[in-house]
């Protein structure tokens, strides 16, 4: 199987003025392809800002990330978008979909970012909502779903582009045992 994420002595510090305070030192990880990591931590303790780091949204101090076989610190912007837009998906605890947009089209929206053609993305949209049990809510907006829903919607989403890298923050909270396990 081959690593989707190479994680390299990485730290990171934040800067208050002068003070340098570290948050991460030396973090060493890989995650092959179909293998499943977890981040685990008492608050405080840095797991957002390695998440935010795996994400691209963020540099290291020192060390290296590679997604794929690219090493994050020697991408452009330009670059660091394209690949959060298809290698990354990412799946927040607040859901973070736009209340405008119906369920269908929240999970369209990462495809339309990557030029996908718009018969492709409400086919894929509708099935993956469908897996998900939301077949019949493909055309609600996100106040007329629940906190579960919602939930599944932005699963959906990130399931949208095929990412090689998904990333959850606690993406079963807001689901019942049942659908959290399916």
């Amino acid at each position: 199987m081959r690593t989707v994420l190479k994680i390299e002595e990485v730290s990171k510090s934040y800067h208050l003025g002068r003070l340098a305070v570290p948050v991460l030192h030396d973090i060493n990880l890989a995650v092959k392809e179909g293998e499943f990591a977890a981040i685990m931590g008492p608050s405080g303790s840095g797991k957002s800002t390695l998440m935010n780091l795996i994400s691209c949204l963020d540099q290291p101090t020192s060390g290296k990330i590679i997604i794929g076989d690219r090493d994050t610190s020697l991408l452009s912007e330009i670059e660091l978008a394209r690949i959060r837009g298809k290698k990354i998906g990412f799946v927040f605890q607040t859901f973070n979909l736009i209340s405008r947009l119906t369920a269908q089209k929240n999970v369209e929206l990462p495809m339309v970012y990557q030029d996908i053609p718009k018969a492709q993305r409400v086919k894929k949209a509708l099935g993956l909502l469908t897996m998900l049990g939301l077949g019949d809510r493909a055309d609600h907006k996100p106040a007329e779903l629940s906190g579960g829903q919602r939930q599944r919607v932005a699963i959906a989403r990130a399931l949208a582009n095929e990412p090689e890298v998904l990333l959850a923050d606690e993406p079963t909270g807001n689901l019942d045992s049942r659908t959290g396990r399916k």
